[in-house]
């Protein structure tokens, strides 16, 4: 008579086991879902960045006859002013241009940057040179003195570069700066150096 209409029911443990197997189950897949998650959230973060390209105005250096700059610096007598980038968070600057020599030369040339104004800066001084004024600030060196990049000449008049620095940063956050060179092997005639072509990109990222 107990037979009839008995309903089998799974032991306690059985139902417990079931139960905790479906808990363990949804958690495990809510686990590995986060886990899923997270390469593309780093995807997503990297991809929350720009560049930004800032034009940069050209300038030129006049150096009337001088076969080497001592170990010091020779920056122009004006700094390059621009219009800033429109962003903050900044992760990366470089600066991609070309100079160009008013003769042939053979000479490598070191490229320096400075946020300071020279005519502030007891390290540099406004050079006469023979035949009248020079319009350029000769600088010794000092911490505001940054080296950014390089270029060599051989036989040529015109070359390319890539610059990069603290100091080259800072400049097109404010949107001023002086470029400067250091060089020796220079042609005893006057010479003029043009930079030109110059553009900052400006990497942004959230």
């Amino acid at each position: 008579m107990r037979g009839l209409g008995f309903s089998e029911k799974p032991p306690f443990s059985t139902s417990v086991e079931a139960s905790l197997n479906k808990r363990v189950g949804v958690g495990y897949t809510l686990s590995m879902s986060r886990i899923a998650l997270i390469p593309g959230l780093l995807l997503v973060l990297a991809a929350c960045s720009l560049t930004v390209t800032v034009p940069l105005p050209d300038q030129s250096l006049n150096l009337p006859g001088v076969t080497d700059t001592g170990g010091g610096i020779v920056y122009s007598g004006s700094a390059l002013s621009f219009d800033p980038p429109p962003v903050d968070v900044v992760q990366g600057i470089r600066v991609e241009g070309a100079i160009e020599a008013s003769q042939p030369l053979n000479a490598t040339l070191e490229f320096y940057a400075r946020t300071q104004d020279p005519n502030q800066d007891p390290a540099c001084t406004t050079p006469t040179f023979p035949g009248g004024g020079s319009g350029v600030y000769f600088c010794t060196g000092s911490s505001e003195d940054q080296e950014v990049g390089q270029v060599t000449f051989q036989n040529s008049q015109q070359a390319s570069f890539t610059l990069q620095g603290v100091k080259l940063a800072e400049g097109i956050k404010a949107g001023r700066l002086w470029l400067g060179i250091k060089a020796s092997g220079l042609p005893p005639t006057p010479l003029t150096l043009t930079f030109h072509n110059m553009k900052a990109y400006v990497t942004v990222g959230f």
